[in-house]
């Protein structure tokens, strides 16, 4: 498997510095649980540890989770760039990992299914086989902010997808000299901009709705299927 490690490496180090970056922290994309609709277009939604009213004329569902910019204003908190918080972080948070780099090893893919302590952790181990098995790899960037990224060759390219709480969902191609990222938010991609001189390729960043390589189940059923 031609997998560049060092180049891989580079990447996750520089990329997960980024969450922790704080002059950034309170302008980065942050999750919102709807609790409540109280009208057509009003809601009460969880933020942070805070619940608050806010208008949607955007339709959310009751008892999802969004990732979303905030401005918060003397009187009042702007919602915008509502997107669809990432299922594979609801599975993410219900695992709990000892180490925060998995190889692409199928042995060892293996032995953790065969020693899950629970069935969430059983589903997750699967789902990573299953990916294994259609020649996706995943890596843990963060065992702790829960962040993971996937990697799949097409021809002399290396695509991926990564996932974080604060930065949303990234995906990328790695050349042999140079780097192209997707983002969806564009706090995101103004950090990337201002940083990405610490990577060692020429970074080129563009906005785009962007999906998983391999869309993670929650379910024994659906990975039956």
């Amino acid at each position: 498997m031609p997998l560049n490690l060092s180049k891989i490496g580079k990447i996750l180090k520089t990329v997960n510095r980024f969450e922790g970056i704080k002059e950034f922290n309170a302008t980065l994309p942050v999750q919102i649980d709807i609790k409540k609709q109280l009208n057509p277009i009003k809601y009460l939604i969880k933020l942070g540890s805070r619940e608050i009213q806010t208008k949607s004329y955007i339709p959310l569902k009751v008892g999802n989770k969004y990732l979303a910019e905030i401005k918060e204003g003397r009187y009042s908190i702007k919602i915008t760039n509502l997107k669809k918080y990432p299922g594979v972080l609801n599975i993410l948070k219900k695992i709990n990992f000892t180490k925060n780099f998995l190889a692409p090893d199928k042995k060892k893919i293996i032995s953790h299914l065969a020693n899950a302590n629970n069935k969430n952790e059983f589903i997750f181990w699967m789902n990573i086989l299953m990916a294994f098995n259609q020649k996706i790899y995943h890596i843990i960037i963060n065992d702790k902010k829960k962040a993971l990224m996937q990697l799949k060759y097409k021809k002399n390219t290396l695509k991926f997808y990564a996932v974080f709480e604060h930065l949303g969902e990234i995906e990328g191609f790695l050349f042999e000299n140079s780097l192209k990222l997707f983002c969806e938010f564009d706090s995101t991609i103004n950090l990337i901009n201002l940083y990405k001189k610490e990577l060692p390729f020429s970074v080129e960043v563009v906005k785009k709705e962007i999906k998983p390589i391999y869309d993670f189940s929650e379910n024994l059923i659906n990975l039956k299927a």
